[in-house]
């Protein structure tokens, strides 16, 4: 009868034991639970800024390497842009510095961003040579006439450039009071007459431009090739100036309401 009392008595004890046990376990898990949670919220938030710090450095590094490359095409293309006006390769000049113009001002973009991760000196040197470069190519383009944001040059205007670049700004002239007369046009009453009137003068001026364009490409080919090219230009400056008085025309129709207005006003006056 002795062993099983024995056995009921060590059962107990392991229960008792196995109840501290969970006791203890219960306790551990209240104090470890919140100091787990903590630690791991600031592993957490300590990984995502140093990551962040990490992407952050590894981002700037690669901007830097692209600048650098940038930078190197760019003094590629200026120098280019140099040999194509040694050359007066007007047509080329006109194509590679349409493409450098936007590089130059990312360059400069760029830069400034980047101001804080660079030597001073860099910095300003950078900054100041690009702002020359697009200074350089904004004051070419404009002697030749030319716009530096149109996105590609029409054939004309590329065999204009090539063969006969004294025509440029008496071209640019004749195609932007073509443009503005059309506009002008579009409001007038009697608008189909004046566009086809309009119209056929445009293509005698081609007419003529295209036939000057030919005799360049190839003076010895025709006949008294120099003064048929005199007498062409002169042609297309007298249509110039004929443009300007078309338009000085349709101003003036535009001002029709502005006379009548101010004469019925200088009328009120004599009566007062």
């Amino acid at each position: 009868m002795s062993r099983p009392r024995n056995s009921a008595g060590g059962l107990i004890t392991i229960i008792i034991g196995v109840i501290l046990l969970i006791a203890l376990l219960e306790s551990l898990l209240e104090i470890i639970i919140p100091i787990a949670l903590i630690g791991g919220i600031g592993f957490g938030v300590y990984y995502l800024a140093t990551k962040q710090s990490r992407l952050e450095k590894v981002n700037t590094k690669q901007r830097l390497q692209d600048l650098k490359d940038n930078i190197r095409v760019a003094d590629r293309q200026s120098k280019l842009l140099d040999n194509y006006l040694d050359e007066k390769n007007y047509t080329q000049y006109v194509v590679v510095a349409r493409q450098l113009l936007p590089q130059i001002r990312h360059i400069k973009s760029e830069v400034t961003d980047l101001k804080a991760k660079m030597d001073l000196k860099i910095y300003k040197r950078v900054l100041k040579k690009a702002e020359s470069v697009e200074n350089d190519i904004l004051l070419q383009l404009d002697k030749l006439d030319i716009s530096p944001t149109t996105a590609s040059a029409s054939k004309e205007e590329t065999d204009l450039l090539k063969l006969a670049p004294e025509l440029a700004h008496l071209y640019n002239n004749i195609q932007q009071d073509h443009l503005t007369i059309l506009k002008k046009i579009e409001k007038a009453d009697n608008r189909e007459e004046l566009t086809a009137l309009h119209e056929a003068d445009m293509e005698r001026f081609h007419d003529i431009l295209d036939g000057y364009l030919k005799i360049k490409r190839a003076p010895k080919n025709y006949y008294n090739a120099e003064e048929r090219l005199a007498k062409a230009k002169a042609a297309m400056e007298k249509f110039d100036l004929a443009l300007d008085e078309t338009l000085r025309k349709l101003n003036e129709s535009d001002l029709k309401d502005f006379d009548i207005s101010l004469r019925m006003m200088a009328d009120d006056d004599t009566n007062l």
